[in-house]
């Protein structure tokens, strides 16, 4: 999985094409590494730092630059000639809510992963929680194991960030066979009271005979 911290990201966005896309109006979304989307639906396995879904326009009045500027106010902007140079660590909070409908998940220093967003993957996590696997485990099998978007902010003190997936189905299969195979080991090693009720449950929830 592709770790980007948002700490040190800049991106050259062209103007012009923002703009025609703006004066068409046309929905603005830019991902992570600076591609252009009109259509939300193209963004669904993407990092996104900008949204644009507001169609009302600005003053015809204003000039190309002034424009550009108004529009990606909070980046930062730095505009020379047709390109513009955003900051999109000064958006992180907003960037976060842009992506919530697509992250798999969120993680935070003093939270840590407290949930999955997709269902299965959530049932997942809750029945191996009985067999010793935390939340923790999974989210880093899945950031060393599958393909997806890590964006995060991380300056060594402060740290927050979300996981998109390329591929949710292979996600779910990976995550399976590692809960399965980890369970095996806590067995072995004595880890699991396997005469308890809930974890008898999760042994039968995911298969496991001893």
């Amino acid at each position: 999985m592709r770790k980007i911290n948002i700490k040190d990201l800049e991106l050259n966005i062209d103007i012009t094409q923002i703009l025609n896309l703006y004066a068409s109006k046309s929905k603005i979304i830019i991902d992570v590494d600076g591609n252009i989307y009109t259509n939300l639906e193209d963004t669904k396995k993407k990092a996104v730092i900008y949204k644009n879904t507001n169609l009302q326009q600005l003053s015809s009045i204003l000039d190309a630059k002034t424009m550009a500027t108004t529009l990606l106010t909070d980046y930062k902007p730095t505009i020379v000639g047709t390109v513009c140079k955003i900051k999109p660590v000064m958006n992180w909070q907003n960037i976060i809510d842009m992506n919530k409908e697509n992250m798999l998940y969120f993680d935070h220093q003093s939270d840590g992963v407290e949930i999955f967003e997709d269902k299965v993957l959530e049932n997942y996590g809750w029945h191996a929680s009985d067999l010793e696997i935390n939340y923790r485990e999974l989210s880093e099998f899945i950031e060393e194991s599958c393909n997806g978007t890590l964006l995060c902010y991380d300056n060594e003190i402060q740290f927050s960030g979300f996981v998109i997936v390329d591929d949710l189905e292979d996600v779910k299969i990976k995550v399976k066979n590692f809960i399965i195979d980890k369970a095996r080991e806590n067995i072995k090693n004595n880890l699991i009271d396997i005469e308890d009720d809930s974890v008898i449950e999760s042994l039968e929830f995911f298969g496991i005979r001893i």
